[in-house]
């Protein structure tokens, strides 16, 4: 670490003593001269002696393409969605290519968990962010060595919209939803010279509601079997309230710093109803009531120097982030036994986590002679996390499920990074390597434990353009998930009076060996995609479930051996008519991996598919803010296999109505779950039970916003 501080110090230092400025990029040539420290221009405008031929100013303005390929990653303009102003960013994300949010929210990508998601590069919440606030999306399915390890599946980069119109802008949204929520934000921008200030405030009530059924068939400990029925519904209410400021300041046209700060608070109060009977009188049939307030705050800290050189194409950033969270819940449950002769029973339960989250990080990039580029840089993280949980029993002492446990850890990690982009013959070609030192300490109940490891992640990027319309991208990476304290915690939760979960201490990394083929085919507005793909994982973790001798239905997670996904994914965008647009991305794949049969792992292959399309109409689709627009988006996975049972697949429509009302005003209407489709089945088949569930979202709602943009056009 103290030589990659030693390299950020040299390149600051040699950044600050550049005395000129670079030239403008050969594609961006500004149309006017930059401005000065109070933003009036450089005082050197063309007289009419110096160039009889400057008569006016031009402007050129020129539209960004919705989709821009590079070598390790794809990028989606999301701007002029239309719910890009009201939407949240699970929405968003639900239609992204290769990105799969299931109905509990959910992130896959090419239909597979273990995605890490950044904001602009950098770890972060995504829970302050609105769609007005997202720019574009990166979706780095095989990522360079450039980026952590951690996401077995891939990266997605959140980048947020920056302001640098002089004056000021913003804009100001309200709205409501058909169950009772609403949502408020106001984000103003100011541009004074060389300082960019950008703030935003917004607040919100949600409310939601979900069902569940689950029958189950299990032991009775006499050789037979009980069929179990539970049934229910969970619900949350809460109000939330974010806040935060960041500021710019452009010391010259290739030096800035930056520094913001990011605030956001929930806090809520749920409610759920379960009612369990069985098929015998041996079953102590019962009803369920659990509620308690719960509270969440969080914060995102950055400070940040970003550099240009005078060759073009060289960049220099250091940034420092911060990211402070605790969330804390309080519930009660009251047990009422329908055998008069058994007490009520009520359970208080505590849970609270507190963590810190810091990473300081660097990155140079710098073109060389011949088209090659060289990247290099390193990277701290520290994740310091504590868990406390308190399960008291309140109408009569139980040694066996009152406790009061902690467990806390402490993550480093020194990381450093090195990539060489260059041509050979027809191709570019961009290896990497990535080199992790990772010391993690964990202590639990008076214990301690700690390991310390040294990784190496190597990746490669190969690319040919076969014109203008036609790229064939081919890329290696090795990737790795870690668990997470919740899944190392041996405490057991009690969820109801039989069912339970516990982590597994003994729990060890995933890692992920990924080889991509993609083909890229532009032909004017219409554009195709085939990304093949091959990723083969070590000690996939999943989850296990167990039926102990008191007949609670305790679920763990363990490492369930080899399992591979191969697959293909399609990807078609284009016109159909002058105001009809279709987006349609469809993956279909082959899952191998292990699973229980008769009590024995056995491997299994199973085919499934998922995808998302959108079929958009605009009334003026070369100015797409002076018209109405209208989108139906579908979201869709199929049925997977897991260790020890099956989930079946889902299918969900949104339909999205934008209206302007004035030039500065627009209006939206969206109805999500339009069908009241994205219904999930699940079956687990465990040691002495077998389990089938059914989850039901709060189905079809609708949503009203209004959004007023202020400022300069």
């Amino acid at each position: 670490m103290a030589a990659t501080l030693a390299l950020a110090a040299a390149l600051v230092s040699a950044a600050s003593a550049e005395p000129d400025p670079p030239p403008p990029d050969k594609d961006q040539r500004p149309a006017h001269p930059a401005p000065d420290a109070a933003g009036k221009g450089d005082g050197k405008a063309p007289e009419k002696g110096e160039d009889d031929k400057a008569v006016s100013e031009v402007e050129v303005v020129a539209e960004r393409p919705a989709v821009v390929k590079q070598i390790d990653r794809q990028i989606y303009d999301v701007r002029k969605d239309p719910e890009a102003q009201t939407a949240s960013v699970s929405d968003i994300l639900g239609k992204i290519p290769s990105v799969t949010v299931t109905p509990t929210g959910g992130v896959l990508l090419l239909g597979q968990s273990g995605v890490t998601i950044l904001v602009d590069g950098k770890p972060g919440s995504t829970r302050a962010l609105r769609g007005a606030d997202i720019e574009r999306v990166e979706v780095m399915t095989n990522p360079s060595a450039q980026y952590g390890p951690r996401g077995t599946a891939g990266i997605i980069n959140i980048v947020t919209r920056k302001d640098r119109r002089q004056g000021q802008t913003g804009s100001v949204t309200a709205g409501i939803d058909s169950d009772g929520g609403y949502r408020f934000s106001l984000g103003p921008n100011w541009v004074m010279g060389r300082w960019i200030v950008a703030a935003n405030i917004g607040a919100g009530q949600s409310d939601f509601s979900s069902s569940f059924e689950r029958l189950r068939r299990q032991d009775d400990g006499l050789g037979g079997m009980v069929t179990i029925r539970e049934g229910g519904r969970n619900g949350y209410a809460g109000e939330d309230l974010q806040g935060g400021l960041k500021a710019t300041f452009r010391r010259n046209d290739r030096q800035s710093v930056y520094a913001g700060v990011q605030l956001y608070r929930s806090e809520g109060q749920s409610d759920g109803r379960e009612r369990a009977t069985a098929d015998t009188a041996a079953f102590d049939a019962y009803s369920q009531r659990t509620r308690g307030p719960g509270l969440y705050e969080g914060g995102n800290i950055n400070l940040g120097y970003d550099w240009t050189g005078k060759t073009e194409g060289e960049t220099f950033s250091l940034a420092l982030s911060a990211n402070p969270w605790s969330n804390e819940d309080t519930t009660i449950s009251e047990n009422r036994y329908d055998n008069p002769a058994l007490p009520d029973l009520r359970i208080l339960q505590r849970n609270r986590q507190v963590t810190l989250q810091t990473e300081l990080k660097a990155d140079y990039k710098r073109p060389l002679s011949g088209d090659r580029i060289l990247s290099l840089g390193g990277a701290w993280t520290r994740e310091d996390e504590d868990r406390r949980q308190t399960f008291e029993t309140l109408t009569a002492p139980d040694p066996l499920r009152d406790q009061d446990r902690s467990i806390s850890g402490l993550r480093d990690t020194q990381a450093a990074y090195v990539t060489y982009q260059f041509p050979l013959w027809t191709w570019t070609l961009m290896p990497g390597l990535r080199v992790e030192y990772e010391a993690f300490d964990v202590q639990s109940g008076g214990a301690f434990g700690g390991s310390d490891h040294l990784f190496w992640y190597p990746s490669l990027h190969v690319g040919r353009d076969f014109g203008d319309d036609l790229k064939l991208g081919l890329s290696y990476s090795r990737r790795i998930d870690v668990p997470d304290l919740t899944q190392l915690d041996p405490a057991i939760r009690y969820y109801d009076p039989t069912s339970a979960s516990r982590g597994n201490p003994n729990l060890q990394p995933v890692t992920t060996d990924a080889w991509e083929a993609r083909l890229d085919y532009t032909n004017g507005a219409f554009s195709a995609g085939l990304v093949v793909y091959d990723r083969e994982s070590s000690g996939t973790i999943s989850g296990y479930s167990v039926l102990t001798p008191d007949g609670v239905r305790l679920s763990t997670v363990i490492n369930a051996g080899q399992s591979a996904n191969r697959g293909a994914e399609v990807s078609l965008r284009g016109k159909v008519a002058t105001n009809w647009s279709y987006a349609v991305t469809t993956n279909l794949f082959w899952r191998e991996q292990q699973v229980l049969v008769g009590g024995a792992p056995r491997t299994d292959s199973q085919f499934s598919y998922s995808g998302n399309a959108q079929f958009s109409w605009k009334a003026n689709p070369a100015k797409p803010d002076s018209g109405d627009q209208v989108q139906l988006g579908l979201r869709y996975l199929g049925p997977t296999r897991n260790y020890q049972g099956s989930s079946d697949g889902f299918l969900r429509a949104d339909l999205t109505w934008k209206h302007p009302v004035t030039k500065k005003l627009m209006a939206s209407l969206t109805i999500s779950d339009l069908l009241d489709s994205s219904e999930s089945h699940s079956t687990i088949r465990a040691a002495g039970y077998d389990q089938d569930s059914t989850y039901r979202g709060s189905g079809p709602t609708a949503r009203v916003f209004l959004t007023y943009r202020f400022g300069a056009p």
